[in-house]
């Protein structure tokens, strides 16, 4: 097989990869619940909290912008394998920046979740006042920036199918 046809197999593989800007939905709180349980040194244990959840795992799949799940590391995967098939100067596959919005993103997830368990607890346990308030501030502000990350991360993806696309012509 020739350069440019495995270079074209890959593309067609790398391409069926997407970003998406879900605003990290699943951390999103639909209730909490008391829970009636202690633990083992006699203290109560803190509320159940349930969220929206995954979006579904056929989505998920393609979806390199999720932190939860494999594509992103699938997407890596074949970009690697691009730079072991075909002498390509590595500042064109983008690999660390890839990784570093992966890890931002992961970041933003995080700290979404904790954030609005945050805030479900706030309610929960009937706090009024600032509190609530600037933590749904510090939650839109995460998702402003988990919106960012993700336009980067499509701009990033199509840095990477356009190299390719001229290695390939």
């Amino acid at each position: 097989m020739k350069d440019s046809e495995l270079l074209q197999a890959l593309k067609i593989q790398l391409a069926q990869y997407k970003t998406f800007d879900c605003q990290l939905r699943h951390e999103n709180i639909i209730d909490i619940e008391p829970n009636e349980d202690i633990d083992s040194m006699g203290l109560p244990l803190e509320p159940t909290v349930n969220r929206v959840g995954f979006c579904n795992n056929s989505f998920r799949s393609a979806a390199i912008s999720c932190a939860h799940t494999t594509a992103a590391v699938k997407f890596k995967s074949l970009i690697e394998k691009i730079s072991q098939q075909v002498e390509i100067p590595q500042k064109y596959l983008h690999l660390k920046a890839f990784d570093d919005l992966l890890c931002e993103i992961y970041l933003q997830d995080h700290k979404k979740g904790r954030l609005e368990k945050e805030y479900a607890f706030a309610e929960f346990y009937y706090k009024r006042g600032m509190d609530r308030e600037e933590i749904k501030l510090e939650i839109n502000k995460v998702e402003v920036q988990h919106s960012k990350l993700v336009a980067e991360l499509e701009l990033l993806r199509q840095a990477i199918l356009t190299t390719l696309d001229q290695l390939i012509h």
